[in-house]
């Protein structure tokens, strides 16, 4: 009897270390399966550490270009500012000539209006050689400011002189 314990207890011994290899080689093949993933998680996180890198290369790249592009759609702004500015003043000095020039030509207008028609001028008579207001100016009428002005005024009194 004592044999055939100790040959239960072998068999049990022997199902036990079959049983430890079994699990053993299972073992191995899952470090191995574990060793090629690792390769390739290794691969994977250089992959996306070289891409996160290009990234942030094209995040500065891209606030650089935003920087200066805002620099230069500043300076434009400013420039289009100082030319709106400049056209505000032109456009009030047109107003401001526009005004005298519509103030004089109703003088001269409603002085025409007033005289009395001469007779139509014959053909042998000439016209007078130089320009002669019908009426003078008063003192506090603005004076022509510039030669575009004074040429207007010019032709405006001629203009009131030919038909007296």
């Amino acid at each position: 009897m004592g044999n055939i314990i100790s040959d239960i207890i072998s068999l049990i011994l022997i199902g036990t270390v079959a049983t430890g290899i079994a699990y053993a080689m299972k073992l191995i093949k899952q470090l191995q399966e574990l060793r090629g993933s690792r390769a390739e998680m290794e691969r994977f996180v250089a992959e996306f550490s070289g891409t996160v890198q290009r990234a942030e290369t094209g995040v500065r790249n891209l606030r650089q270009a935003a920087r200066e592009g805002g620099d230069d759609l500043e300076k434009l702004i400013e420039k289009a500012q100082l030319i709106r500015d400049e056209l505000h003043f032109l456009i009030e000095s047109a107003d401001t000539m526009a005004s005298r020039i519509s103030k004089e030509a109703s003088g001269v207008a409603r002085q025409i209006i007033n005289e009395p028609v001469a007779a139509a001028p014959s053909p042998t008579t000439t016209m007078p050689p130089a320009y002669k207001p019908a009426v003078e100016a008063p003192a506090n009428a603005p004076q022509p400011a510039t030669k575009a002005e004074r040429d207007l005024m010019q032709a405006l009194g001629q203009l009131g002189g030919a038909k007296s």
